[in-house]
């Protein structure tokens, strides 16, 4: 009867601290899967800002940022943005990639580089690692530049075409 009285209060406290989960997470209280890895991820995308894609159809159309911007391709056309006010801006990008593949043969990868030019100097390229901080003025137009995408048609595994992938550029922009 000893032995039962004293293993009760042992089991119901083992018990009440199991129960009394401590939560460790991105941010406590909060679950978005209860995976949090998982949570990592979707915060991650949720807090990017969208892109907005340059393409052949809006290549004319300068980009206006307005404090902060994101562009991405996975075209190799031009474009350029203006800021609707000076300062200095932290520029960030990533580059693309461009994955030629065949059945027949192994793959072949193609940086592709994004840049932003004033007139013939460049300020900020995707193969730089890390932010810049750069100067901006209002009124110039600002170029976007990219390079390193390859024509698949010029490229045969064993006589045969080979398909293309691109993951797109991304070029970052926020005002400090």
């Amino acid at each position: 009867m000893l032995k039962h009285l004293v293993c009760i209060p042992i089991i119901s406290f083992l018990m009440w601290s199991c129960s009394q989960n401590k939560e460790e997470g991105l941010i406590p209280g909060t679950k978005l899967t209860g995976d949090a890895l998982t949570d990592a991820v979707v915060l991650s995308i949720l807090t990017t800002p969208s892109c907005q894609y340059l393409t052949n159809e809006n290549a004319n159309t300068a980009f206006q940022v307005n404090g902060s911007i994101s562009i991405c391709s996975v075209q190799s056309v031009s474009g350029s943005l203006t800021v609707q006010t000076a300062g200095t801006y932290e520029v960030t990008a990533t580059s693309g990639r461009q994955t030629l593949t065949s059945t027949s043969c192994n793959s072949s990868r193609f940086d592709f580089l994004v840049s932003l030019k004033e007139g013939n100097t460049e300020l900020f390229s995707s193969s730089a690692s890390g932010a810049k901080q750069i100067s901006l003025e209002s009124g110039k137009t600002y170029s976007i530049q990219s390079t390193g995408l390859v024509n698949p048609s010029d490229y045969q595994c064993q006589g045969k075409a080979v398909s293309s992938n691109i993951t797109p550029y991304r070029i970052n922009l926020r005002k400090l």
